[in-house]
């Protein structure tokens, strides 16, 4: 289902361009959880689900090799023809699957990616592919917030009870959109962590590209082929006129908030 989601060469692009980026907070936080057992250097990581790249540079400063992974051959010709760093490769390979030897790997992280995978065959993968006391951090984000009330709740209809609403995919339904609450973990003791979020400035076009990279829209549009982006042009309308504003809607920018659900859990050392 992950392979077909996000295998267009021009998904990827919208991808690369207009998810917002993870921090260097972010992976300042996963790495100080690895480290709490783990003496440097960090030799390792593998980065699933990786797309085109981004979340995967990030952890680069931290481990010595970096291992992006996704299911996606465009998102990973993407993600190569853009890497810039000595120590990070990419590879076609599945979450089920990962090429790298038994017991070998400091971090297994996944960014919005692990609710789509067969989670039985990862966490054994998992459990495979870890140094004891490595670590496996997988996180989320879902529901944009803004600073005002009626733009969020704008956000949050056009998601869930719109024309979109039948779009979401089961595991979505039941991993995700409850923040990985029920998510099968492979070891016991998993720490959570809400503290952070991804805060970017987006102009009201850029948002709508955005949205446009999400798998219940790419539903809607195989589903409703005759659409032309009349779905997403409804929600900038929407959005612009909410905002009262008399500036060009292509500089007037809004604040959104991307709250981040993070899961870390470690392998017995023993």
């Amino acid at each position: 289902m992950s392979a077909h989601l996000f295998s267009e060469a021009d998904h990827a692009e919208l991808y690369q361009k207009y998810r917002p980026k993870w921090s260097a907070e972010f992976a300042e936080r996963v790495v100080t959880f690895v480290k709490e057992k783990k003496s440097s250097p960090l030799l390792h990581a593998v980065d699933i689900g990786c797309g085109s790249g981004q979340s995967s540079e990030i952890l680069a400063p931290h481990f010595q090799h970096v291992l992006g992974i996704d299911v996606s051959e465009p998102q990973i010709v993407l993600a190569t023809a853009n890497n810039k760093l000595g120590n990070v490769k990419y590879r076609v390979a599945p979450a089920e699957s990962i090429p790298v030897p038994d017991g070998s790997v400091d971090l297994v992280m996944c960014l919005e990616a692990v609710h789509w995978f067969d989670h039985e065959k990862f966490n054994a993968e998992v459990d495979r592919v870890l140094v004891p006391g490595g670590v496996l951090a997988v996180a989320g984000t879902i529901y944009e917030k803004f600073p005002q009330d009626e733009l969020t709740r704008i956000s949050h209809q056009f998601h869930r009870e719109g024309p979109m609403k039948d779009c979401w995919h089961e595991k979505l339904v039941k991993y995700l959109c409850t923040e990985y609450r029920n998510l099968p973990m492979p070891y016991g003791g998993a720490v959570r962590d809400e503290s952070m979020s991804i805060d970017v400035d987006l102009t009201i076009p850029q948002y709508i590209k955005l949205q446009s990279t999400i798998s219940p829209y790419r539903e809607f549009c195989r589903r409703n082929p005759g659409d032309k982006g009349a779905l997403l042009q409804n929600l900038q309308k929407s959005l612009y006129e909410a905002t009262g504003s008399t500036q060009p809607v292509e500089e007037l920018k809004m604040h959104v908030i991307l709250p981040i659900f993070l899961l870390m859990v470690r392998k017995p050392q023993v």
